[in-house]
């Protein structure tokens, strides 16, 4: 069975029973996977609607697809936030909003920890990265993304239950600690967490887990806790 390429359309653009794709996934479509007339393809919107269709007409710098059947994929009813302090890498974070993606994150919020070395800021290349992994792995919801001064803020602004992985506190077994579909987890950078942001999680209720005895990177250590809590959840 020939393989069907996925493209993204943003959802103010996927209407109509003829869509032209955006300018980088033309380019995609045309130079990288060299797609051809008349192949299928299915084009989602990041929000859930997804459209089978047939590639009509291309050159070298505009795809045009008819769309044909169509479908929604509902929200996740599992939804993973994941409170990453900030990096010192940013191929680190590119690593993480990847790999977080194609697991099922549905939301990342990173904010300056206490050993971090700058505050963060949002990058329009992350929702690139995301696009990719979707179109990699076949979700159908793109993730959301925040970033806050300190994990103080972070944690006023996004009320849900909480996680924390550390070694530093006795762990609760993670299918017990799990009390909630919409669960956060709380991950420290590469300096770990300092004492006043154990405390302030503490405060806040968060459920401190363990992810064993190896250490990981931190952008590692925060796709491995997700996906171990959307496993958990039978995401």
């Amino acid at each position: 069975m020939p393989h069907t390429y996925r493209f993204y359309v943003p959802p103010e653009n996927l209407t109509g029973a003829l869509v032209v794709l955006p300018d980088d996934e033309a380019h995609h479509a045309a130079h990288v996977v060299r797609a051809a007339l008349g192949d299928a393809v299915e084009l989602f919107d990041g929000q859930g609607r997804e459209c089978a269709g047939i590639i009509e007409s291309m050159n070298r710098r505009e795809v045009r697809v008819a769309v044909g059947t169509e479908r929604f994929a509902p929200p996740p009813s599992v939804r993973v936030t994941l409170f990453q302090a900030w990096l010192l890498r940013e191929k680190a974070v590119e690593f993480l909003i990847q790999h977080g993606t194609e697991v099922g994150v549905s939301r990342f919020v990173f904010f300056r920890g206490g050993h971090s070395e700058k505050p963060p800021r949002v990058n329009d290349k992350w929702q690139r990265i995301a696009i990719e992994a979707c179109k990699q792995c076949g979700r159908s919801w793109l993730p959301t993304f925040a970033a806050y001064p300190g994990l103080a803020a972070a944690l006023d602004a996004e009320p849900i239950p909480l996680l924390i992985a550390t070694p530093h506190r006795e762990p609760v077994p993670l299918r017990q600690a799990i009390q909630n579909p919409e669960t956060g987890v709380i991950i420290g950078p590469e300096g770990d967490f300092t004492d006043a942001e154990l405390a302030l999680a503490a405060s806040r209720g968060a459920t401190p887990i363990s992810l064993g005895n190896v250490t990981y990177r931190a952008e590692v250590a925060a796709v491995l806790a997700a996906a171990l809590v959307l496993y958990e959840l039978n995401a």
